[in-house]
């Protein structure tokens, strides 16, 4: 990037408030949800997005929440760092739920082998309602660091479109299930 850009970038930022829309509309779907908050995502290390899932899963009626993340983090560097803040996040969570609502889980290219799949994806699904999939991670850095780009479609009460989110979701869960997606969608419902 020449100089003169870069200086532009930085100027035009200077006292600038952070723009936090990824954050916002990731706890603003957490506290809309009703039933199911669905996430997929390669980081899961961000504090205050973890807290407002350990909220939901406190409350006697909260939905349930399913997290499909990677088994483990690779490498000596990652593991020392989002991997530590990981295990915090996890372990609040656990921790906040008393009800048994939340599932953590990581596919299996093999199961019989211990060959992990790894999750790359940035996926949130909540109530058939809202269906996101983006670049943000649900990282700290996401929240208002890097430049995240993501498509949120809202069904707004549309029958059409919550099936279509729903069909989403489904075709997810029976991907990483080995599973036909009609025989998925008809365990969920």
């Amino acid at each position: 990037m020449g100089a003169f850009l870069l200086a532009l970038l930085l100027a035009a930022s200077d006292g600038q408030p952070a723009i936090r829309e990824c954050e916002a509309l990731f706890r603003d779907s957490i506290a809309r949800a009703k039933r199911l908050i669905y996430i997929e995502n390669q980081y899961f290390t961000d504090d205050t997005l973890a807290g407002a899932l350990a909220a939901r899963l406190t409350e006697p009626d909260g939905p349930e929440v399913v997290i499909v993340v990677p088994k483990e983090c690779h490498g000596w560097l990652e593991r020392q760092s989002m991997g530590a803040f990981r295990d915090v996040a996890f372990r609040r969570l656990t921790d906040a739920d008393a009800s048994g609502r939340l599932r953590l889980v990581y596919p299996s290219a093999s199961r019989a082998h211990d060959v992990p799949t790894f999750v790359h994806s940035k996926v949130m699904i909540v109530d058939d309602e809202l269906v996101r999939i983006g670049s943000a991670n649900f990282a700290r850095r996401s929240m208002g660091m890097d430049t995240e780009c993501d498509l949120a479609v809202e069904a707004g009460g549309d029958a059409q479109v919550r099936a279509g989110i729903r069909r989403i979701r489904d075709r997810l869960v029976a991907e990483h299930l080995g599973l036909a997606v009609d025989a998925v969608s008809q365990e969920i419902e």
